[in-house]
C-alpha cells in the first residue's frame, strides 16, 4: 500500500475544495493532528463520508465497530495508550494469521509499522470512523486505577499474607469485575515480557562467559 496524498484525493473527487484544503493544512500545522481528523473537526466533511471514500480509493475495507466482539487475547495486545495515539484497536485474526486492526487512517504507513512492532504481527489495517474508535477504546481499555483506589481495602492485622494477594483483591474489589479481571490480566502479561527479557538477558551473558571461559582454557 503506497501512500497517497489525501487532501489531494478528496480534492479531486470535489469532497473538499481549495480554500478548504489550505485552511485545514494550516490549521494541522499549528494542531500536529492528523489531516483526515482536522477535515472531521473543521466540519469540511463528515467522518463516516470520509471513511467509506478511504475504503472505496485505497480498496482497504470499511468496518463497524459498534457491535463487534473483540477477543481479550487480541485486546491484551495494545494498551491503551498505543491504540489512543494510534487511532486504531485489534479487531480479529484473519487466514493468513495477520491481526486486523481498525484505523481512522490506514494510509499512515508510520502508524501501521509502529503498530507491527508493538504486537509482533503483520497488521492488516480495516477503516473505521475515528469517533466509533474512540468508543471502542473507551469500552475496552479501562482508565487506569488511581493508587489511592487500593489503599481503601484494609489488610486484617491478624491474617498475614503475600502482599501481591491483597494487591489482586485491592483490583477485585473496586469497580467493574470483567474490567478490573482485563487490567490483571493485562499486567501479568507485561510482567511476562520482562521476565522473558531478562531470562534472553541472563541466557546471552552465560553464553558469553562459556565462550570466553572455552577460550582461556584453550590457551
Amino acid at each position: 500500500m503506497q501512500r497517497q496524498n489525501l487532501g489531494d484525493m478528496l480534492l479531486a473527487a470535489n469532497l473538499i475544495d481549495e480554500v478548504q484544503m489550505q485552511i485545514a493544512l494550516a490549521e494541522q500545522r499549528q494542531t500536529g493532528k492528523r489531516f483526515g481528523s482536522t477535515l472531521v473537526d473543521l466540519k469540511f466533511i463528515d467522518e463516516n463520508v470520509l471513511a467509506a471514500f478511504l475504503s472505496k480509493q485505497i480498496d482497504i475495507p470499511c468496518i463497524s465497530l459498534l457491535h463487534i466482539e473483540i477477543p481479550k487475547k487480541l485486546i491484551r495486545k495494545m494498551n491503551r495508550a498505543l491504540a489512543h495515539e494510534c487511532k486504531a484497536v485489534p479487531v480479529r485474526i484473519d487466514e493468513k494469521n495477520r491481526l486486523e486492526v481498525a484505523m481512522a487512517d490506514p494510509t499512515d504507513l508510520e502508524v501501521v509499522e509502529r503498530l507491527e512492532d508493538a504486537v509482533a504481527m503483520e497488521i492488516s489495517p480495516l477503516i473505521a470512523p475515528e469517533s466509533s474508535i474512540r468508543t471502542i477504546i473507551d469500552k475496552i481499555y479501562p482508565d487506569e486505577v488511581s493508587p489511592d483506589d487500593t489503599l481503601s481495602v484494609k489488610r486484617p492485622e491478624t491474617r498475614p499474607t503475600d502482599p501481591v494477594f491483597w494487591d489482586l483483591i485491592a483490583e477485585l474489589d473496586s469497580g467493574d469485575l470483567d474490567q478490573r479481571l482485563t487490567r490483571i490480566e493485562q499486567s501479568l502479561d507485561q510482567i511476562w515480557v520482562l521476565l522473558e527479557k531478562v531470562l534472553r538477558t541472563v541466557e546471552s551473558r552465560e553464553s558469553v562467559q562459556d565462550s570466553f571461559g572455552s577460550t582461556r582454557s584453550e590457551r
